[in-house]
């Protein structure tokens, strides 16, 4: 009996090489985003920007990610999804190189977009190759932990890696880490992965895609520009216009076009929907919480790259327990009821962290940290287990990317929200408000999944018929 089918999987030669190529991949896009939380407020240092400048840092990776996702999703069902990993994760190896050697802010924030155009290609087929080639429940379920997991050592390496690297030979050695990364994931991908089947849509919705590029950057800006100008200023108020004139013509293209980039019928699936808005969340407090601690522990307490990476190990390293452990020994209980306990662990952890106030506080920082980093290890692979099932399989790529879509516009809009709030009150209660509302984040998953996902796994919705 060959390994694939050990394994249930379809015939796949050497399905551990191709399994290893998708979490690899997973592994650089993660990596390259928590080892540069801790080397922000270097980047800062040295391009002498604002901390305005560093929020776009982050999110001009973050907002092109979030709003190519769902077109990368529709892509890798047309034209492979093999096909679109290997050469979106040649552009990121290439972009990583580019951000290595940026001489200017500009440039750096140039190649930085060019890295988010490829990770939205990369992301959305990680999940959806699992899916095609796990045929059997179990195995892919733990696949997708395995999946899971990847992230989390991504989490760990990250910040250590991060401070480390960024202390000993600068910022710029985290983006160069990515190279032989990136070649060895290349070269596994193209020998060891199997070509996904396709479906034939003759439509990319460009004035879809366009709307969702123009809300999401939009929204981001309008939250940047408020912890500068504020809420009220005319700047900001007409970029949040902007967002929900985009966000409603984007609903208006999707109900008339013939071939949606999004088919707003997969959201008669609630638990589909929970997931998606559950992922929202996730990302939001999750990788925003390491965005706020990173800049906090820095600019406020001076501490260093590494000492800053030290703080953030426990997190990430009971991320891994939750994901890889605990995930694991306790599938058995049920998606729901991981969703439950990890978003009600992941909580109390932040809502801990509102007695930090001074170094004197690190004990209660870093066991309110591992509280959250437990918990998310524990809901992430759940939640990103009910989208996958909860979705017609012919519309696997696109499910993937929907999910991924909502996460990274969590994470860029938790970026931007979560500085805006430090930046109008540049003190312990700038950091508290920001906490709050990554408490909010968990406490929001918690009433959803209650709510909207059932126990016991939902059979599949009946196919959508391509139009």
């Amino acid at each position: 009996m060959s390994s694939a089918v050990r394994l249930g999987t379809r015939r796949t030669p050497r399905p551990r090489l191709a399994l290893a190529a998708i979490c690899m991949g997973f592994f650089m896009i993660l990596l390259d985003g928590s080892a540069l939380n801790v080397a922000l407020p270097q980047v800062q240092r040295d391009m002498h920007g604002s901390l305005a400048a560093v929020q776009w840092v982050v999110n001009v990776y973050t907002v092109p990610l979030a709003s190519l996702l769902l077109m990368a999703g529709s892509v890798a069902d047309r034209a492979g999804a093999k096909r679109l990993f290997v050469y979106s994760l040649a552009g990121f190896t290439v972009a990583s190189l580019v951000c290595a050697g940026s001489p200017t802010l500009a440039i750096l924030v140039l190649a930085r977009a060019i890295q988010g155009v490829a990770a939205a290609g990369v992301l959305p087929t990680t999940l959806t190759l699992i899916a095609r080639m796990y045929v059997d429940p179990t195995a892919r379920a733990r696949a997708i932990t395995l999946w899971g997991g990847t992230g989390g050592i991504a989490l760990v390496a990250g910040p250590l890696g991060g401070g480390a690297l960024s202390e000993a030979f600068g910022w710029r050695s985290i983006f160069l880490i990515n190279i032989p990364f990136g070649v060895a994931t290349v070269f596994l991908a193209h020998r060891y992965l199997s070509e996904t089947p396709t479906r034939h849509a003759p439509s990319n919705d460009l004035a879809g895609q366009a709307l969702v590029l123009l809300g999401l950057t939009s929204v981001v800006a309008a939250l940047i520009q408020a912890g500068g100008s504020g809420w009220t200023a005319p700047v900001t108020v007409g970029l949040f216009a902007v967002a929900i004139t985009s966000g409603l013509g984007f609903i208006a293209v999707e109900r008339r076009t013939a071939h949606p980039m999004l088919p707003l019928r997969v959201f008669q699936s609630p638990p589909f929907t929970a997931a998606v808005l559950g992922g929202f969340a996730f990302q939001l407090g999750a990788y925003g919480l390491q965005f706020v601690l990173a800049l906090y522990l820095q600019n406020r307490w001076r501490y260093s790259p590494i000492d800053t990476g030290l703080v953030f190990a426990p997190f990430a390293l009971c991320w891994v327990l939750g994901n890889v452990v605990l995930n694991r020994r306790l599938l058995h209980r049920g998606t729901r009821w991981l969703i439950t306990t990890g978003s009600a662990i992941a909580g109390a952890g932040a809502l801990l962290l509102l007695v930090v106030d001074n170094p004197s506080t690190v004990p209660a920082l870093l066991g309110a940290t591992m509280l959250v980093g437990a918990g998310c290890g524990m809901l992430a692979p759940s939640l990103n287990g009910v989208a996958v099932t909860s979705i017609d399989p012919a519309y696997a790529g696109l499910g993937s990317a929907i999910l991924n879509t909502s996460r990274q516009a969590g994470m860029a809009i938790g970026v931007a929200l979560l500085g805006s709030l430090m930046a109008i009150t540049p003190t312990i209660n700038g950091l508290r408000g920001a906490i709050t509302v990554i408490a909010l984040s968990f406490a929001a998953i918690l009433l959803l999944t209650l709510r909207y996902i059932p126990r016991n796994p939902p059979p599949l919705p009946p196919p959508m018929p391509s139009r």
